[in-house]
């Protein structure tokens, strides 16, 4: 990925490969290398087999649900010129277990049930935060887009995290039968007394979205045939 004019920092694509291995599929994405500072965050989990994981002391999200940071990272983007720190850039890719009831349904593996268990967890954890369409209440406004994958796409939204704050991307996968992934990025300008940020909200705010999108072509998920086999035959149950 090319940067906007005179922005260094981290490439996604000089990153560091790593990989997490579950029933039936696996996770493999690209970890930026973080320059080593204490106000930077490098956090990769050092559980990477989770094949049969018993997830009773995991920590719990807003909806209850067990879940772990498989990757949490924070750093900041310079001006080339300046060596100021311009933009303050967060990295979350969070594994999320769902409830047993639906993972005995499969929910995961139609793509239907799985974009609307999506749209239901964005709506309770978001939705607080966005000012919806009294007249269509159907209208949400988190700019759902379907990322196109060969079995089961993945689900791109932009979500305010807090009402102060303007959306983010965060983008959401299916494992298997049992796990979702959530990735989410969020970049913050910085500023000094005495003078403004040279790059304005609106650039940062293309720049954020350019990176996350450039993280997400550095993600893959591989089934294994038997869940493939799964997924094809779920989708050859349900009705068109």
């Amino acid at each position: 990925m090319i940067f906007p004019k005179n922005i260094i920092g981290p490439q996604f694509e000089k990153g560091d490969l790593v990989s997490f291995h579950f029933n039936g599929a696996e996770l493999t994405f690209r970890a930026p290398i973080i320059p080593k500072n204490d106000q930077n965050i490098d956090e990769i989990s050092p559980l990477k087999n989770l094949r049969n994981i018993n997830t009773e002391d995991w920590s719990r999200n807003d909806q209850g649900r067990p879940c772990i940071q498989l990757a949490q990272q924070m750093w900041a983007f310079e001006d080339a010129q300046t060596l100021d720190d311009i933009a303050q850039c967060s990295l979350y890719v969070s594994l999320i277990e769902i409830t047993q009831q639906h993972t005995d349904q499969n929910i995961l593996l139609t793509q239907k049930s799985f974009d609307e268990l999506m749209l239901s967890w964005m709506d309770y954890s978001f939705a607080a935060h966005e000012e919806f369409d009294e007249s269509n209440q159907s209208l949400r406004p988190y700019k759902i887009t379907s990322v196109e994958k060969q079995y089961l796409n993945w689900l791109k939204a932009q979500v305010r995290f807090t009402p102060e704050t303007s959306p983010s991307p965060i983008c959401v996968m299916t494992i298997n039968h049992r796990f979702v992934v959530m990735v989410s990025l969020e970049i913050e300008s910085l500023h000094y007394a005495g003078r403004s940020n040279p790059y304005s909200e609106e650039t940062l705010k293309q720049f954020e979205k350019d990176l996350f999108d450039d993280f997400l072509s550095h993600i893959k998920i591989e089934y294994s045939p038997e869940l493939i086999e799964k997924i094809q035959s779920l989708k050859s149950k349900t009705p068109a």
